[in-house]
């Protein structure tokens, strides 16, 4: 009789344990397809901690900002900054991309920044890094240009495939599909023209973005599985395109190998980035206030650990 009741009494404690354990939380994330899709995709890959929502364009970004909709939000750093001044929602945590915006022609003719006068060009991103990035080059070379914007850097892409002449702003991993189908494309690589022009060697284009509600073991989490994504990604690169394809990025195994080099992924903290952000941000202010929120962000907008 006493066996019976020990056993039963074990029974209920061990039932009663498994009820008291808390259950593993997921947080959603919404990521844009390219090169932030590529960075995170060791964490979709896991989607007993991340529920991963790819999208195409900035609409569904700025909704998410404002609807709150996700937990973690990756997206270009000026969003963040702008959405960011009308409402503290979102923080800046970290980023992982130093720039992977290209333009290509299929010309037979020079194709450099100062024969980009007068032209027109498809350009995705408007108001935002891509474009600024672009205009800010485009300016301090005194070059005029026309813009026709479309939605995405797919739909850009698209322009290409159904008309060579086109000269299309494109990124990572799209100008590698599109290299598949033209390999003697004319490129300039709008990284290497920004660094001549600016001083720096580069710009923080994407960064990661929390719910400033979350609490700093999810957020320290979060930049953990990040940093050991992007690590994952340009170490095993081979790998890394058998899971992107394995995860239906919508982009082949060579394309995504082939991209990975030149999308510049590289994880960096938001404290330790700050400076070089704030440099960025005041030269995006210079050109014009409205592409950061109208001001600076303060402190706040960087999450601090030691805080």
């Amino acid at each position: 009789m006493k066996k019976i009741f020990l056993i039963n009494a074990l029974l209920v404690l061990s039932f009663l344990l498994i009820g008291c354990q808390k259950e593993t939380e997921i947080y959603s994330v919404i990521v844009p397809n390219g090169g932030p899709a590529i960075a995170q995709m060791y964490m979709q890959n896991q989607p007993d901690k991340y529920s991963v929502d790819i999208v195409n364009g900035p609409d569904p970004l700025l909704a998410a900002f404002s609807s709150k909709s996700h937990d973690f939000i990756l997206a270009g750093t000026n969003m963040g900054a702008i959405m960011y001044a009308s409402s503290q929602d979102y923080i800046f945590i970290a980023s992982f991309t130093y720039g992977n915006l290209y333009l290509v022609s299929d010309s037979e003719e020079t194709f450099d920044i100062a024969s980009l006068e007068g032209i027109d060009i498809v350009v995705f991103g408007q108001n935002s890094t891509p474009e600024i990035v672009l205009n800010y080059v485009l300016e301090q070379n005194n070059i005029n240009c026309t813009f026709t914007y479309v939605d995405s850097v797919a739909t850009a892409v698209s322009y290409w495939v159904s008309d060579h002449s086109k000269i299309v702003l494109t990124a990572e991993p799209s100008l590698s599909v599109l290299l598949g189908v033209n390999p003697n494309l004319d490129v300039i690589d709008l990284q290497d023209e920004y660094a001549s022009v600016s001083g720096n060697s580069s710009y923080p284009q994407a960064g990661a973005f929390a719910k400033s509600t979350l609490s700093k073991e999810a957020i320290n989490q979060f930049l953990t599985d990040l940093e050991a994504s992007v690590d994952s990604v340009n170490t095993n690169s081979t790998e890394a395109a058998t899971l992107g394809v394995q995860l239906e990025f919508g982009f082949s195994y060579d394309v995504i190998l082939s991209s990975i080099p030149t999308s510049h992924l590289v994880y960096v903290s938001a404290q330790d980035i700050k400076a070089e952000l704030e440099t960025y941000f005041s030269l995006l202010y210079s050109v014009n206030p409205a592409l950061v929120g109208g001001a600076l962000p303060d402190d706040n907008f960087y999450y601090d650990p030691s805080r």
